[in-house]
């Protein structure tokens, strides 16, 4: 990450590029998600489903494009550490409507 902290102090436009797709990426991702897992699935199995496509293993790709790309692998290291942020903050939003998309749990019997 560190080669990248130059381009990204002279160009912090740079981020937005980033930044757009993954929005873009996450929006839709939560929005097909939370439509099928509505439509298909109980309460806590759409819940699961919302998680388990949103949520993917970042750590995996960041190693996976360090090792394979190289120097090539610090931008790709870049776009994931975005996601990182996106992907965290937009979780952390999503529990806060989780009962209001799929309605509050039933109490067990």
């Amino acid at each position: 990450m560190a080669l990248k902290a130059k381009t990204i102090v002279d160009q912090p436009m740079e981020l937005l590029y980033i930044l757009i797709p993954l929005l873009l990426l996450y929006s839709f991702n939560f929005l097909l998600s939370t439509i099928v897992g509505k439509l298909f699935f109980n309460r806590e199995d759409g819940i699961a489903l919302v998680y388990g496509t949103v949520m993917r293993n970042l750590s995996i790709a960041l190693a996976i494009a360090m090792t394979v790309f190289g120097k090539q692998g610090t931008e790709i290291a870049l776009i994931i550490a975005l996601a990182y942020i996106i992907q965290v903050q937009s979780a952390a939003w999503y529990v806060k409507f989780t009962d209001k998309i799929f309605g509050p749990p039933q109490a067990k019997k």
